[in-house]
């Protein structure tokens, strides 16, 4: 049986400084923590990223996650904003575990894919990515 846990949406200020045109360093103040990217975006992705890594582990001890900071005032060359989580959203998606589904398909595809060696799991689970943008 799996654990639950409380779904935790949430926005914290990072700090993002620019420090050369492809590098861009993101301080995430209320875990004390930092990561980067080489895109503003890709910086603030990575940030929502890392959040919610150490708010997933600190659930799973039983720890507590911090309270967002307020009013974080930038300083000159650096961009505050909030980034967001959400801990449910972020377990479903980091969920690797295989789910057994049974679905029914035309006998001849089943042929064919079988004459030719095809991974009907791999294909559906591609064709699902492809078609939810994932």
């Amino acid at each position: 049986m799996q654990k639950k846990y409380q779904n935790i949406k949430a926005a914290y200020p990072v700090i993002i400084n620019q420090e050369k045109a492809n590098l861009y360093l993101v301080h995430i103040i209320d875990f004390d923590s930092d990561t980067s990217g080489s895109t503003l975006s890709e910086a603030i992705e990575m940030a929502r990223d890392a959040i919610s890594e150490e708010g997933v582990a600190r659930q799973n001890v039983g720890l507590p996650l911090p309270k967002p900071s307020f009013n974080v005032k930038p300083s000159k060359d650096t961009i505050v904003t909030y980034v967001d989580i959400d801990l449910a959203k972020f377990r479903r998606m980091s969920d690797n575990r295989t789910i057994k589904k049974t679905i029914t398909i035309p006998s001849y595809l089943n042929e064919l894919g079988r004459e030719h060696d095809i991974n009907f799991s791999e294909t559906m689970t591609n064709a699902l990515k492809a078609k939810l943008g994932l």
